[in-house]
């Protein structure tokens, strides 16, 4: 019996090997012209992970153009949904830097291409900043009466939010208006605003409390009149650099108080302006040195301050 099975083995198996070689080379031509090698690109998202708390996360681009290559029954059963692109953070330091962009596939799938295949990803820390809060009052008030005081909860108020944006903030600012209907003291909350040197507000920042307490007292019987703002500069400008000037924005205001107290006033100072972060032509938000008795309705002006390089004599843009 073993001895037949052999016999039929072996009879004609040169034959026999060769119809085994010409099936297999037949079939893997069938399976590659049914089932061919291709390539395919999916725009899939990018996400963030392993993200380091205490910062706001910003990136440049949110999504990747991927290509990939495998057969074609693979392209049946997935799609973009099934691909996944990712910027893994473990480890980042604050600041800008560019991150490999990694993709995870299904099984059988060659990753032939990303685009881009960096991200630039920006990690701003979280900060709080103490910052001044200013009261401005507008309009006016019933015929006869003045604006005597303007008294504010506290002077600073915290800021808090993305470094960039925290130091950007130059000042707090709220407003207190006017009216005919104003003739006793009264008092308010007053929602607060982030502003930058240039008078610009700041968004995606939070100011703890947003608003501020402000009471306001008004008088009878005070003289006004118009007087001229005369800047006070500090000295601890750069020593490379010359103040050309200091000029008041407006250049006069109208003070209130007794006339006895105001009738010698020509002209009122601003507080000692700080010269030392000054390096070019700069914008500043100062208060006045009142004497007295003496009142106004606003008590910021802003300085334009403009100074040159010793050295060249140009003035600094």
């Amino acid at each position: 019996m073993i001895s037949s099975f052999r016999s039929l083995i072996q009879r004609n198996l040169a034959a026999k090997i060769a119809s085994i070689l010409v099936a297999v080379i037949l079939w893997g031509y069938v399976m590659n012209d049914q089932n061919p090698s291709t390539e395919a690109n999916f725009t899939i998202p990018v996400q963030l992970v392993n993200v380091p708390d205490g910062y706001k996360v910003t990136q440049n681009e949110d999504k990747v153009k991927i290509t990939v290559r495998g057969v074609r029954s693979l392209f049946v059963n997935n799609g973009d949904a099934d691909f996944r692109a990712y910027v893994d953070l473990h480890g980042a330091e604050a600041g800008k830097k560019e991150y490999k962009v990694k993709v995870d596939m299904p099984q059988g799938f060659e990753l032939v291409d990303v685009y881009p295949g960096t991200m630039e990803v920006m990690l701003d820390p979280i900060v709080q900043r103490k910052v001044r809060a200013d009261i401005n009052v507008n309009g006016s008030p019933a015929s006869g009466v003045t604006v005597a005081s303007v008294t504010q909860a506290s002077e600073e108020v915290t800021v808090e939010g993305p470094s960039s944006l925290v130091n950007e903030v130059e000042r707090l600012i709220g407003y207190v208006g006017l009216t005919s209907k104003n003739e006793t003291d009264f008092s308010l909350q007053v929602p607060l605003t982030a502003i930058n040197a240039d008078g610009r507000e700041v968004s995606g920042v939070t100011i703890q409390p947003s608003t501020m307490y402000v009471a306001v007292r008004m008088a009878r019987g005070l003289t006004k009149k118009i007087v001229t703002i005369t800047p006070v500069p500090g000295d601890d400008l750069n020593s490379a650099l010359e103040l050309v000037a200091i000029k008041p924005d407006p250049l006069q205001i109208e003070i209130a108080g007794a006339e006895n107290v105001i009738a010698n006033l020509t002209s009122v100072n601003t507080e000692k302006i700080s010269l030392a972060d000054v390096y070019k032509n700069t914008n500043k938000t100062v208060k006045l040195e009142l004497p007295p008795g003496v009142t106004v309705t606003n008590h910021d002006v802003l300085a334009h301050i403009v100074v040159k390089n010793k050295k060249t004599s140009k003035g600094m843009e």
